[in-house]
């Protein structure tokens, strides 16, 4: 266990939240000292440790990457005794996180006025797939449901094919980095006035702000942005090209320098004087003719080739590799440590992707592998003042379990 003192260190967050947004978002509040307790479903906890197809030793590999530095309690919040247990706690905690549909908590009877009547100071944390209210409020959805309703699947894809979901979930993970920035903004708020508050993020709101700047583009035109497949809508070379090998790589001329740069790499000055090409506007207008020269150009060498010759004059270009490949030997994210190991209970080592962000006085810290169904539940409960004559009868009831106890 590391002992340093870390930003967050003293703050207690009492994370209901399952699946990703949430949890991820907590994630990031426990890399920076904060003590997160997951509240937990008794009989099978968090959605993530059921999901997919692919588990360690019994362990979910989705809840695996996505539950670090936190402590598991297993707490019946459908029954009344676990929601008075549920409220005590609130009394000691600075921060309440919830992923639920919309007027879930409330109906539970745990929602933020229920908290604030028993701790004013308390940040009350809601994320959301639509929103807290409106017409798809209360809609079943996810990631992919967000990225179809904001545009952000239908811009995706090739020129000629359908819409394509984004690879991985960053409506989520938008909405994760959102709600922690809000925790941590109504905290200091807090520290200055001494105000707790409700805060709410959706992944739509977060969809929409990785849209910018398309947004600015589409209002202006009329005109919603065309599928280009890897290509821009707005600037001119600016796509994946393939090399002699048949592998690709990508390279972005987003400014005239880099134009210039990449004609005088390609040994073809002429393309700088002809009319189709002599600046972005005419470059964008001109594509499928500038593509079908440069892709002339690019077949001749083999991709590596092109991303040493072009990196070397200049030019934005890097190798299009597989995701196995990024993680494992990629030397930049090795060099900046992105992939961390941890030694988890059951599973024994395994890694995770490393806080993005890097504190040089107070660095993270990785204390905790994710935790086992209730492996915490006694500890917490006798931390939040609890005796030991409570928790036998709370476990007897079922109100609460700790790890391994079958419901």
């Amino acid at each position: 266990m590391n002992s340093r003192t870390l930003p967050l260190t003293g703050y207690r967050v009492l994370d209901l939240s399952v699946m990703t947004a949430g949890p991820v978002g907590t994630v990031l509040l426990g890399d920076l000292g904060a003590d997160v307790i997951k509240i937990e479903e008794p009989k099978q906890g968090d959605l993530a440790r059921n999901l997919g197809n692919q588990f360690v030793s019994g362990e979910s590999v989705q809840f695996l990457s996505q539950n670090r530095n936190k402590r598991s309690m297993r707490l019946d919040l459908k029954s009344k005794s676990g929601q008075e247990v549920f409220l005590r706690m609130v009394e000691q905690a600075d921060v309440v996180v919830e992923n639920f549909r919309p007027g879930t908590v409330d109906r539970l009877g745990i929602g933020y006025d229920a908290a604030k009547a028993r701790n004013p100071k308390i940040i009350y944390a809601s994320v959301s797939a639509f929103g807290q209210s409106g017409p798809y409020s209360g809609w079943p959805a996810n990631d992919p449901i967000v990225q179809a309703v904001t545009g952000l699947m239908d811009m995706t894809g090739e020129s000629d094919g359908d819409p394509v979901r984004v690879g991985a979930p960053l409506p989520d993970f938008g909405a994760a980095a959102l709600i922690a920035f809000g925790i941590v903004t109504a905290l200091l708020h807090r520290e200055r006035h001494g105000e707790g508050q409700k805060i709410d993020t959706s992944l739509l709101s977060a969809a929409l702000l990785s849209t910018i700047p398309r947004d600015g583009e589409t209002l202006r035109s009329g005109r919603s942005p065309q599928r280009l497949g890897s290509g821009h809508p707005t600037m001119v070379p600016y796509r994946n090209y393939k090399g002699a090998d048949g592998k690709y790589f990508f390279t972005a001329c987003f400014t005239e320098k880099f134009w210039r740069n990449l004609c005088n790499t390609l040994g073809r000055p002429e393309l700088l004087t002809d009319p189709r090409f002599v600046d972005n506007t005419a470059r964008t207008a001109n594509r499928e003719a500038l593509d079908a020269i440069l892709e002339q150009e690019f077949v001749l060498h083999p991709t590596d080739h092109w991303v040493g010759i072009l990196t070397s004059a200049d030019v934005p270009c890097a190798k299009v590799q597989d995701y196995y490949t990024a993680l494992t030997t990629d030397p930049q994210i090795c060099h900046v440590g992105s992939v961390i190991k941890l030694d988890h209970p059951s599973v024994g080592s395994m890694t995770n992707i490393a806080s993005p962000v890097n504190f040089h006085g107070s660095p993270v810290a990785y204390n905790r592998p994710p935790p086992l169904l209730g492996e915490h539940t006694i500890e917490v409960l006798g931390e939040f003042g609890f005796s030991d004559c409570e928790v036998s009868e709370l476990i007897g009831s079922g109100t609460v379990l700790p790890v391994g106890e079958k419901q």
